[in-house]
């Protein structure tokens, strides 16, 4: 692999050890590294973290304007709801 992607062999044992610190794979001695079964909710976990990490760093530079939480609410769901219907074919009016 190191020398298909042209990287140091280190950087590769590294990669998979992390990998396998994560939880995303396990290794069988003799036999290969293989991916977890409960890696797709290790990755579900990172995206949520990551979604709620954005979200609280939307909402730190909103408060910079005062609007109460009520309003906050009210457009974030207004977005929500244009994005919707901007995938849909609708029209984006803001």
């Amino acid at each position: 692999l190191a020398t298909e992607l042209i990287v140091n062999p280190n950087t590769i044992a590294r990669a998979y050890r992390e990998l396998e610190k994560e939880g995303f794979i396990y290794t069988r001695k003799g036999k290969g590294c293989y991916v977890s079964d409960d890696s797709s909710s290790l990755i579900k976990e990172e995206r949520t973290q990551i979604i709620i990490r954005i979200l609280d760093e939307a909402i730190e530079e909103a408060k910079k304007f005062n609007p109460d939480s009520a309003e906050i609410r009210k457009l974030f769901a207004k977005r929500i709801t244009l994005t919707e219907e901007s995938k849909r074919g609708g029209e984006k009016n803001e």
